[in-house]
């Protein structure tokens, strides 16, 4: 077993996701406790992590891998990894109409990302 570093619930609280040392980040139904997906891909710590609420269909991770990931909260596909950081992904959100994704790194920087096409329009600096 390996440290948690970060947990959020849907916006209806029947299932929550939790980030790990262990290079995954894992879906439980939050009534029973079961696992209902392993989501792995990442090459180091998955460090922050979110659901798109309201709609809790896409889930965004952030790695010590310089990466961040979304994925399909329903079937744990991998819709598209973000690349651009020159650092360790440290915080993440989506915005509210989860059409963006906003990404801070150890980097000193603050990414933009487009949910649909994975492409960074935005790199905020000055930190």
């Amino acid at each position: 077993m390996q440290p948690l570093t970060n947990c959020a619930f849907n916006k209806d609280g029947d299932k929550f996701i939790t980030g790990s040392y262990d290079k995954t980040c894992k879906v439980w139904d939050t009534a029973s406790g079961e696992e209902l997906l392993t989501l792995t891909g990442h090459q180091n710590i998955v460090y922050c992590l979110s659901f798109n609420n309201p709609f809790g269909d896409l889930i965004a991770t952030g790695s010590f891998d310089k990466t961040a990931k979304i994925w399909n909260s329903e079937n744990g596909e991998c819709m598209n990894t973000l690349k651009g950081h020159m650092g360790e992904i440290v915080c993440l959100t989506f915005d509210p109409h989860a059409s963006f994704l906003a990404t801070g790194a150890m980097d000193n920087s603050s990414k933009i990302w487009d949910v649909e096409t994975g492409q960074n329009f935005l790199t905020l600096s000055g930190h």
